[in-house]
């Protein structure tokens, strides 16, 4: 018995031994170790790797967590928060791929089954992640049966080597992998026979590849696509007899035909033809961008991924980090920004016209100019009595009054300010000649300043700001909104008070409601700045609508568009490889153009693009019409009013001044007569 285990160990030792050296070499390999000493190996015979070696047991493997080295409580709290089923093989698993970095996998016997299960939900818990992993699956001829090996992941996965050991000849290894690549309904989960290895001659009957290159050929494998029509990143034309099929339909309905085409899907259709694949779509639950959990559930296109119904998820996705962390990303596709257009710009209120021609500082200016003519007129005219007497010899003048001069001044100012002339007073006074003619002169400079602007205004309409930026979009508090929490999921977590302010004004609608509120035209809608300086326009956004809006100058937030796929997607690497010969052949540009041109509005294009600068249709001269003069009627009406009560007051200040002349009259009359008595 010593003897048969001897030699079982230096079979097993010996077909290691090759296999780690050949095929394990360069990866970290985690080992799930099983129960039964059959499995044992004398690595000092077998020359282990270079690369790192995790040893699993499952019989121990509560023990094993003090041992190790990180402590795997906080990730635990972590996952526990996501709502994730834990076990302590999944953690452990999870915690060899986070920190380990382990990308080869061996299991064996029974162990088979459990490890697969477990390392569906590791891969998805560890934020680290490897497109190349490779599986090792290890048992004795008889002890699994097919069943075992009619799980999901062999028909996901591309890199699986079985290891079995005949029965009659204990020294003989029969070496197998799935199908993977071929239609899923020539089952690609069947297993076929790769090569046979002698442990007593240490040789490979064929010499085959181990994990030979199933990418390179999918010969017809379907790549099931999460999407929606979104344009023009993707776009869906259905009839009969298109190249494709929505599996969202049945089999034999025509009506789920549907041709692909738009900026992304060209890259996965491409992609394809490169690989030897086909695209297959499935808009069942594809109704929103949606998102996914850990958990391995999910809603709308992401939830697809995350629950296993699709490889693929486009439609003008960016890099959401909480579906990150659930899934797989490509490198970019595009820089994708979100903007809004917002009402155009409305014409001023016409009772502001008569301060319209000046800006705020040229008014205070005005005004400084007017207080210091005020001034200087007070003092000279104040003086100038004293003067004259001074120089003529005279007898100074007995009283001055200041609330005479300032009255003086006052008027003399605001009558040259108009254009009027004070007839009633002859100026023989050089000083106040001097300061009559400069204030003349000055306010003759600012008249014709004043009445040039005021010109202009009145045949050329002016217009106020529009909520065109981040900062005018936060400072006017204007409503805006889409059709999905996807168009604000990147600023969610911003913590600057702009942005939390523009939150507080975002709100999801409906289609339906989005129609009917375009037409008001008192809100901003969402709308995607596309790399090349096109836009995605949502529907409710048509020609009549655009023509009161405009867009904004700037966006309110960019990411980088990706496609998800799902974890440990085997084509991931080969797929960035075609994205990035899609950019660098500058591709990218002509396919937005072509797609744009095919199916987006170039008007509508046009429009949007123009409204950037402005969108005012009636700039330009127009006719004059009462609105015009508004504003000067308002002003004559408020100086109309104030000459009236001026005039009232007057006429009470006289009254009362009479009263009080007669009542002083009587008091004199009433004192004579008492006193002639």
């Amino acid at each position: 018995m010593l003897a048969a285990n001897l030699l079982n160990s230096f079979y097993w030792t010996r077909m290691f031994g090759v296999l780690m050296q050949t095929s394990l070499l360069r990866t970290t390999t985690c080992i799930i170790w099983p129960d039964n000493e059959n499995f044992t190996i004398n690595w000092q015979q077998a020359n282990p790797p270079a690369a790192a070696v995790v040893n699993i047991r499952r019989h121990d493997l509560e023990a094993s967590f003090a041992k190790d080295v990180v402590d795997f409580a906080a990730k635990r709290v972590e996952l526990l928060n996501d709502y994730v089923v834990l076990n302590p093989f999944v953690e452990k698993l999870t915690l060899s791929i986070e920190k380990s970095h382990c990308q080869s996998f061996i299991a064996f016997q029974l162990d088979i089954p459990i490890f697969i299960d477990a390392i569906i939900n590791a891969s998805r818990y560890s934020i680290w992640r490897s497109a190349n992993n490779k599986f090792l699956f290890v048992y004795n001829e008889g002890d699994l049966s097919e069943e075992h090996f009619q799980h999901r992941f062999f028909e996901d996965q591309s890199s699986i080597l079985l290891v079995e050991r005949s029965i009659g000849n204990p020294a003989l290894f029969d070496l197998k992998t799935n199908k993977f690549v071929g239609s899923r309904a020539d089952n690609p989960k069947q297993l076929y026979p790769l090569d046979r290895f002698n442990a007593e001659s240490n040789t490979f009957q064929y010499g085959n590849d181990l994990f030979p290159d199933k990418l390179s050929d999918l010969q017809g494998r379907e790549v099931i696509l999460a999407a929606f029509d979104y344009r023009p990143d993707v776009v869906l034309k259905y009839y009969p007899g298109a190249p494709s099929r929505d599996r969202a339909f049945a089999t034999n309905d025509t009506s789920g035909h549907v041709e692909l085409d738009g900026t992304e899907e060209r890259i996965l259709s491409t992609f394809c033809e490169k690989h030897n694949c086909s695209v297959h779509i499935d808009t069942s639950e594809a109704d929103d961008w949606g998102i996914a959990y850990r958990n391995m559930t999910g809603e709308a296109a992401l939830g697809m991924l995350a629950r296993g119904k699709a490889e693929v998820g486009m439609s003008a996705m960016y890099t959401w980090y909480a579906d990150y962390v659930a899934l797989d990303m490509s490198m970019y596709i595009g820089r994708s920004g979100i903007t809004c257009v917002v009402p155009a710009p409305k014409r001023l209120a016409s009772w502001l016209l008569p301060i319209e021609p000046f800006q705020p500082a040229l008014w205070a200016f005005v005004f400084a100019c007017l207080c210091v003519e005020i001034i200087a007129l007070l003092f000279i005219d104040h003086f100038r009595p004293i003067i004259i007497a001074l120089s003529e010899n005279m007898r100074l003048p007995f009283k001055n009054s200041w609330a005479r001069n300032f009255e003086y001044a006052f008027s003399t100012t605001m009558m040259l300010f108009v254009s009027q002339s004070n007839k009633g007073t002859m100026v023989n006074f050089a000083p106040l000649r001097l300061m009559l003619f400069a204030s003349f002169l000055n306010d003759i400079v600012v008249t014709s300043i004043y009445g040039g602007g005021l010109s202009s205004i009145l045949t050329v309409p002016s217009f106020g700001q529009a909520a065109d930026s981040v900062e005018r979009l936060y400072a006017f508090q204007l409503k805006w909104g889409a059709d999905s929490e996807a168009w604000v999921a990147g600023i969610r977590d911003d913590d600057s008070e702009i942005m939390k302010g523009l939150l507080r004004n975002f709100k999801i609608y409906t289609a339906e409601e989005l129609t009917v509120l375009a037409e008001t035209q008192e809100m901003g809608f969402t709308i995607e700045r596309l790399p090349f300086g096109h836009f995605a326009v949502q529907d409710h956004l048509t020609s009549s609508v655009l023509s009161k809006m405009k867009i904004m100058i700037e966006d309110i937030y960019f990411q980088y568009t990706v496609a998800f796929t799902a974890r440990m997607w085997p084509m991931l690497d080969n797929f960035n490889e075609m994205v990035v010969m899609w950019h660098s052949s500058g591709l990218d540009k002509f396919w937005e153009w072509r797609s744009v041109a095919d199916y987006l509005d170039g008007n509508i294009q046009k429009q949007l693009m123009a409204s950037q600068y402005s969108n005012l249709d009636d700039i330009g001269p127009v006719k004059l019409g009462m609105s015009n003069f508004v504003g000067m009627l308002l002003l004559w009406l408020l100086g109309i009013v104030f000459a009236f009560l001026a005039f009232l007051g007057e006429l009470l200040l006289d009254r009362m001044k009479r009263a009080k002349q007669l009542a002083a009259l009587d008091v004199d009359e009433m004192s004579g007569g008492i006193k002639f008595n």
